[in-house]
């Protein structure tokens, strides 16, 4: 965790255009309040603040949150809950890796799971069973690429099709994309 807290507090925020920004504002003003309110009730339900990005120093227009993280999360915690779409990560502890995808299963939403491991097996077993559409093993985001379909299952999906690439053809299939890095 301390490694994990030390390299989000290196991230800089500003305007994504501008050259060495990691990361850019939310998309509005009632946005970031949403995010905000997520953090605040973690905190007020019982997670631990590792890092804070309520007060990050940013450009004064826009609507900024800096890299937040929330230990000491469960389950029944809405900031574990809820598809937040912030800078926030929610850290859930578990014992086992069928721990695991099965607390991943249980969420009602199905959009990106990562792994970060160095066993082939337990990589293949979280690919193959967690129920998501995007599945990154050793990678930040599943998706790195523009063109890399929209895979989201569950709630994090609407409609009946993918939208992109080939899945605007193959729109009746349940696709998984899995992304790896090894090394």
């Amino acid at each position: 965790m301390p490694a994990l807290v030390e390299a989000a507090s290196r991230l800089v925020v500003g305007n994504g255009l501008d050259e060495g920004v990691n990361m850019g504002p939310v998309i509005s003003a009632s946005a970031k309040q949403r995010v905000l309110s997520y953090i605040e009730g973690g905190v007020k339900e019982g997670g631990a603040l590792l890092l804070d990005g309520r007060s990050a120093r940013v450009p004064p227009q826009g609507h900024f949150i800096g890299p937040t993280i929330v230990d000491q999360v469960r389950p029944e915690m809405a900031i574990a809950r809820d598809e937040i779409f912030g800078p926030v990560m929610a850290v859930l502890r578990v014992a086992s890796l069928d721990q695991a995808i099965d607390l991943i299963n249980a969420s009602p939403y199905g959009n990106a799971a990562v792994i970060y491991t160095q066993s082939g097996a337990a990589a293949r077993e979280f690919a193959y069973r967690v129920e998501c559409g995007d599945i990154g093993v050793n990678v930040g985001l599943p998706a790195p690429m523009a063109f890399f379909p929209f895979g989201g299952r569950k709630e994090s999906f609407f409609g009946v099709l993918h939208g992109q690439s080939q899945d605007a053809v193959d729109f009746f299939t349940d696709r998984k994309i899995i992304i790896q890095r090894w090394w």
